[in-house]
């Protein structure tokens, strides 16, 4: 027996207590369960009327040390790596684009990678995920908990993550667990109206012509939040508050007749971003992004945001 019935079987159990006791004790019985749900218990109680999408239930699943597939391009498809990474490599491949550029008709040249979120790394409960360290100086403690030769490109990519994690401002965080998802997305929404966005790819692609045949603004609050996939053993995601930001919801066509349901962001300010700011280096001579001409990008399927409306 758990949740509320637990706390009432307790309380009339023990006439002995006064009521501030009583008090008391339920709070402590209500705290130990809000910790000690699991992760999809915990989202009934947050959003008892929304049905978990597949990108977060497909994640549920034990740790394994061993890799289990293996992903295009030979790597570790846990991970499920960005295609950020490439474009920081080579602005001038920057998809960076104005929001005034964002309309029906656009057409631009993309790759929209479709993750395999069957071998991607599971989410941990947030007991076990906050038992294990999660520094730079525990970086060899993690590689050998996981199994991850030092020199591999695994043990790099854990290393950076643990790097960008601890150089966040105030406000951004890398939450190890959905609870803290959760919690963080939920701070200023009480009545808890979130709606999850992601990019829908329906199918496996290449690069090419994608032309936008539907675009909408999402009415959304500055208290929604943005969480990109970091890689990471298990789920690890780096969150921020939306604030000024714009969020689309954007129907692509690509030119093999493919459809992409893509998450367009929106931002004015991104003078103090690293390493994003080589994306607006590419963007066209006299197009500059500002409070009155924001640069956008589309988002990859392994980020999601939790959009207060």
């Amino acid at each position: 027996m758990g949740g509320f019935s637990e706390i009432v079987l307790v309380i009339l159990s023990a006439p002995f207590m006064g009521p501030c006791q009583h008090v008391l004790l339920m709070k402590a019985r209500l705290s130990h369960y809000h910790v000690a749900a699991t992760p999809e218990r915990y989202w009934a109680q947050a959003f008892p009327n929304t049905r978990m999408p597949d990108v977060i239930s497909a994640r549920f699943r034990p740790v394994q040390s061993g890799l289990q597939c293996m992903g295009s391009g030979n790597k570790d498809p846990r991970f499920l790596y960005s295609d950020f990474s490439k474009e920081n490599r080579d602005p001038s491949e920057s998809t960076l684009f104005l929001e005034k550029d964002l309309k029906v008709g656009m057409n631009k040249i993309l790759y929209f990678r479709k993750s395999e979120f069957s071998c991607a790394s599971p989410f941990l409960s947030r007991e076990v995920a906050d038992a294990i360290p999660f520094s730079s100086a525990e970086l060899p403690r993690i590689l050998q908990r996981f199994s991850f030769p030092p020199a591999s490109s695994e043990a790099v990519e854990v290393g950076v993550t643990l790097k960008w994690c601890e150089s966040l401002e105030a406000g951004e965080k890398c939450l190890t667990s959905l609870a803290a998802m959760i919690d963080y997305a939920t701070t200023s929404a009480q009545d808890h109206n979130i709606t999850m966005l992601r990019t829908s790819i329906n199918k496996a692609s290449v690069l090419q012509a994608y032309t936008a045949i539907k675009v909408q603004r999402v009415p959304t609050k500055p208290s929604s939040t943005v969480c990109h996939n970091m890689p990471y053993p298990y789920a690890v995601y780096y969150c921020h508050y939306i604030e000024e930001g714009r969020i689309y919801e954007v129907s692509m066509k690509a030119e093999d007749g493919s459809t992409v349901e893509a998450i367009a962001t929106c931002h004015a300010d991104t003078k103090d971003w690293a390493p994003i700011p080589m994306w607006f280096q590419a963007l066209p001579v006299g197009k500059k992004a500002d409070q009155h001409n924001y640069a956008c990008h589309f988002l990859p399927d392994t980020h999601v945001i939790w959009a207060s409306v």
